[in-house]
């Protein structure tokens, strides 16, 4: 993937011939007893002589906080933050209005975290659920990542599984500061602390990536409960068959089950190409 610095803009083209397919699919395991996983994936397309460019919203977000806590959390984040990217984003371009440059679009990612940050913790809400929150918007062949928690955007390009995101884990801070090894990090007993999450804290920090997507490839969106029950190389083989992306997605979830499914498995998979 060629990531590019906010000061560089790529060539934007109207006729943007670029094609892309999605499917979701979620289990609540062979443990949990709900579903506290929320995912949203909305595209768009259009021909004729003015076509739009391709649009693509995918979203997922992991609940915590048990019985009315995190379901309900995973469920207002996803669709607080759809509806802040449609109405400032997608809209907008269907009026005709300029494509907007890369840091303006970082902007309205992260405001839209932020405002479904919000909705999930409203000032009179006494509750303790929050949720994980990881957004990747495609326009063209543009591809935008906002990211809280520890659900996982992952990109195929030519045979090669790469990380987009980073965890936002207790985890994942020992091991950055040398503090865990890979292997030791595996059987951490606190592994699913996290540092950040919606609805959790009053002020929010959220990452944003922004990466020029090649001529084809597949995205993953996912749960640790599968990227935290089966390996990235398992993970590799699987998105690597020749198959549509609701297979792979099947494929995906089965394999977190028979690893034995600890934890809500959902995944959103999406395969592109120029």
């Amino acid at each position: 993937l060629e990531s590019l610095s906010d000061g560089e803009q790529p060539a934007m083209k109207q006729a943007c011939k670029f094609r892309f397919e999605s499917a979701g699919c979620s289990d609540v395991g062979a443990v949990r007893e709900r579903n506290e996983v929320a995912c949203l994936l909305y595209s768009f397309d259009s021909d004729g002589h003015y076509p739009l460019l391709p649009f693509g919203l995918y979203i997922l977000a992991d609940g915590m906080g048990g019985y009315d806590g995190g379901d309900r959390a995973s469920k207002i984040a996803t669709r607080a933050a759809a509806q802040y990217l449609l109405q400032r984003i997608y809209l907008p371009l269907l009026k005709g209005e300029p494509h907007p440059g890369q840091a303006s679009i970082e902007q309205t990612l992260r405001k839209s975290v932020l405002s479904a940050h919000e909705a999930v913790h409203p000032p009179d809400y006494s509750g303790n659920g929050g949720t994980t929150l990881t957004l990747a918007l495609v326009l063209g062949r543009q591809l935008h990542l906002a990211h809280v928690g520890d659900s996982r955007a992952y990109c195929l390009v030519n045979g090669d599984l790469q990380a987009l995101t980073k965890d936002h884990s207790l985890v994942q801070r020992l091991q950055d500061e040398g503090e865990l090894t890979v292997e030791e990090a595996e059987n951490f007993q606190y592994r699913n602390i996290l540092l950040r999450a919606l609805g959790q804290e009053e002020e929010l920090e959220v990452d944003t990536y922004f990466h020029q997507l090649p001529a084809r490839g597949k995205l993953l969106l996912c749960s640790d409960g599968l990227c935290g029950q089966i390996s990235d190389k398992e993970i590799l083989q699987i998105m690597n068959q020749t198959l549509a992306p609701g297979q792979i997605a099947d494929q995906l979830i089965s394999a977190a089950l028979q690893a034995g499914g600890w934890d809500n498995i959902s995944v959103i998979v999406v395969e592109f190409e120029a």
